[in-house]
């Protein structure tokens, strides 16, 4: 058998054997409140707000490590917009949170590492909005999409799987006409 797949069926299989105890997983490891501020923009649904959503995540990632980084498992969570002079600043402020897998696989962290760290991955993530729709499982779907179209775009189609990315997150808010959502995530090859 090969080797890396030897070690993915490993991490497979000690993943699964985590997760079938996550009921036992203590509560939510919560780290202390981080505020971030995003870089101005003309447009803040579409500048300002990606803009505060990277800050926060970058801000995270430096302080407790990227387990704690993405905005969907942070606790108190608020985003506080702005406009002056014709620049809306974004504002984002939450306790961040160690993410599910993270949680899960507690003890198989090493063994996690070692699998991502032989992943072939571009280093800067990449973030895309996806079209407004009524449902937000919609409009995931949609951020998600986006994302894959801009990473096809910017790294070919054998980058742009969504299931194959790390570090991802999602983030969704009101906009005229329904729910919108931004996805940001780091290109993989499978």
């Amino acid at each position: 058998m090969d080797t890396r797949l030897g070690m993915r069926l490993a991490f497979v299989a000690a993943a699964f054997s985590v997760l079938a105890a996550a009921p036992a997983v203590a509560a939510d490891d919560c780290k202390d409140t981080v505020k971030a501020e995003g870089k101005p923009a003309t447009l803040r649904d579409l500048g300002a707000y990606p803009n505060s959503l990277l800050a926060w995540r970058s801000a995270v990632k430096e302080k407790y490590g990227g387990g704690y980084n993405s905005w969907r498992y942070a606790k108190d969570a608020k985003v506080d917009c702005t406009e002056k002079g014709g620049q809306w600043t974004c504002v984002r402020t939450a306790k961040p949170c160690l993410d599910m897998l993270n949680r899960a696989i507690g003890g198989a962290k090493e063994a996690a590492k070692d699998v991502v760290a032989k992943k072939d991955c571009k280093s800067d993530s990449l973030s895309s909005y996806g079209a407004a729709k009524k449902k937000k499982d919609e409009a995931l779907e949609q951020a998600t999409i986006g994302w894959e179209l801009d990473t096809r775009k910017k790294h070919g189609k054998e980058w742009a799987v969504w299931k194959n990315a790390t570090d991802t997150d999602v983030d969704c808010h009101d906009v005229k006409g329904g729910i919108q959502c931004i996805a940001v995530g780091t290109a993989c090859k499978p």
